[in-house]
């Protein structure tokens, strides 16, 4: 029993671990398939909100690699002059501290009690273990702007749990994000 509760407490902590979907969002009276080129929102398209003040200045260079290789595999044109874009490309960063706490029953343990030897007999509680993880999570917003009518007409956003393995190789991880928030651009 012991095995089976403490295999399913694992699974369990496991896919709260894992990332969400991305949050995708767009209008959907736009036809997507008139823009053919694309531009960052500026010469910085980063904007860092709370909580990323002092991320790596390499995270912006990255953001806008990884935007150029799959747009243009997906058949867009970069093009130097923003205003002469169909779309424009932003990118928002932030960061919050957050407290997780795990509470879970432990096996059950006997306790003796009784008033003297032969009085009594064992009783079973249920004590719980309760752990209290303090972690950065970490947020990553994609806005593309319809450069004529200046308007936003479509937003992706990611949330992620950042570990120390990521903060070290932060390239594997900002791919994998980027891939999943721009996999529905366009949309279909």
């Amino acid at each position: 029993m012991t095995k089976i509760l403490f295999t399913t407490l694992l699974f369990v902590m496991l896919a709260g671990c894992a990332a969400t979907p991305p949050v995708i969002d767009y209008d959907p009276s736009i036809d997507f398939t008139a823009y053919k080129t694309f531009a960052f929102i500026g010469e910085h398209p980063l904007l860092r909100g709370e909580g990323a003040e002092g991320g790596s200045p390499l995270l912006e260079g990255r953001l806008m690699l990884i935007t150029e290789n799959i747009l243009s595999a997906r058949g867009f044109k970069q093009v130097a002059d923003r205003e002469s874009a169909d779309i424009a490309v932003g990118f928002t960063v932030g960061g919050r501290e957050k407290i997780q706490v795990n509470s879970y029953p432990e096996p059950y343990r006997p306790y003796y009690g009784g008033y003297g030897r032969g009085w009594g007999g064992a009783y079973y509680s249920t004590p719980t273990s309760t752990t209290v993880t303090q972690y950065t999570e970490g947020t990553l917003s994609v806005d593309i702007y319809d450069v004529s009518e200046h308007k936003p007409i479509w937003h992706g956003k990611a949330t992620k749990r950042i570990t120390s393995k990521m903060e070290k190789n932060p390239q594997e991880t900002i791919n994998e994000i980027m891939t999943g928030i721009l996999a529905s651009f366009p949309p279909m």
